[in-house]
């Protein structure tokens, strides 16, 4: 089996990343590269769950109606047994030319069987170097970070490239204007103040209290501080609440929390106690809120201070 990282067309390709974007941005090449040489692409997608190999690969085989070629990408790569592998081997031996298959692996794990050499293997995650990523996903956004701002946002958001665009969009839409983007700016972003700032209703929030909560919403929409500021903050307190209940789940000491996530002990005692107030489920819930109001925000052009207020009753909310 190959390995390449280039999109160039080949009938049958295992691409393996623990990266969603990554994923999403190979397939979408692979697409544009496609439609241009074939205008007339039929691009389908396929869930191993849902629809057998067997089923997939003798559709594949089948010409497309309508269509010059046909693009498939298959999800669930990873569940294939022995015998399913034997077959997709056996189908690479002989592709059909109407057809370009892609199949997506979301682990680093060894085949249960050997793989055709005609297979190409495609490891996005192999070399990849994170700063390098951040630094390509918000020069498409038409900014550049300083390495003090990229190790910025790797502190506070980890190494998902997913979440790491949507911060980076949100950035983009605040700092409009100003290309070049530093730490200091980052900071800025988030430590932005009003007569009640945005940090004391992250501290709000965090202590379950939903009366302080609405009470200084109201404030920071007088001052007209801006949303998108608001819910940065929101997103930073809580990633921060959700890393932390993680950390003392494994059993790691205030100071390796604290350097982990690079902040104080002191700074670790207020977040476990923040901790102690969401059951385990509630973090992921609230996170996803947090997404969810993120992508509201983006598509909305009404008033934001809507969506953050919807935000806080489901912050607060004793539901699970």
């Amino acid at each position: 089996m190959s390995q390449e990282k280039n999109t160039d067309t080949h009938p049958v390709t295992v691409l393996k990343s623990s990266q969603p974007l990554l994923v999403e941005e190979f397939i979408e090449k692979l697409r544009e590269d496609l439609s241009a040489a074939f205008p007339k692409l039929l691009f389908e997608t396929r869930n191993l769950d849902d629809v057998p190999l067997p089923e997939i690969l003798e559709d594949a085989r089948t010409l497309p109606m309508f269509h010059e070629k046909k693009l498939v990408v298959v999800k669930g790569y990873d569940g294939l047994g022995k015998d399913d592998l034997d077959l997709l081997n056996q189908y690479a031996g002989a592709p059909a030319s109407s057809s370009v298959l892609v199949l997506l692996s979301g682990t680093s794990k060894k085949s249960k069987a050997k793989l055709a050499g005609d297979i190409r293997l495609v490891d996005l995650d192999r070399g990849s170097n994170v700063d390098r990523e951040i630094k390509r996903l918000a020069e498409k956004l038409g900014i550049s970070l300083s390495a003090g701002a990229v190790g910025f946002i790797k502190t506070m958001l980890g190494e998902d490239m997913n979440l790491i665009r949507n911060e980076l969009e949100k950035i983009s839409i605040y700092r409009d204007g100003k290309k070049a983007i530093g730490e200091e700016d980052l900071r800025e972003l988030m430590e932005k103040q009003s007569t009640e700032n945005v940090f004391s209703l992250s501290t709000a929030l965090s202590n379950r209290d939903l009366k302080g909560s609405l009470r200084i919403l109201r404030e920071l929409e007088r001052n007209r501080e801006d949303p998108l500021s608001i819910l940065y903050m929101i997103a930073w307190r809580f990633r921060q609440i959700f890393k932390v209940s993680q950390f003392l789940r494994e059993g790691k000491s205030d100071e390796g929390i604290a350097k982990a996530i690079k902040t104080s002990r002191g700074a670790v005692f207020y977040l476990k106690k923040s901790v102690r107030n969401f059951r385990e489920n509630d973090l992921g819930r609230i996170l996803g809120l947090i997404e969810e109001t993120d992508f509201g925000m983006k598509n909305n052009s009404g008033n934001n201070y809507i969506l953050l207020e919807k935000l806080l009753l489901g912050i607060c909310a004793r539901e699970t």
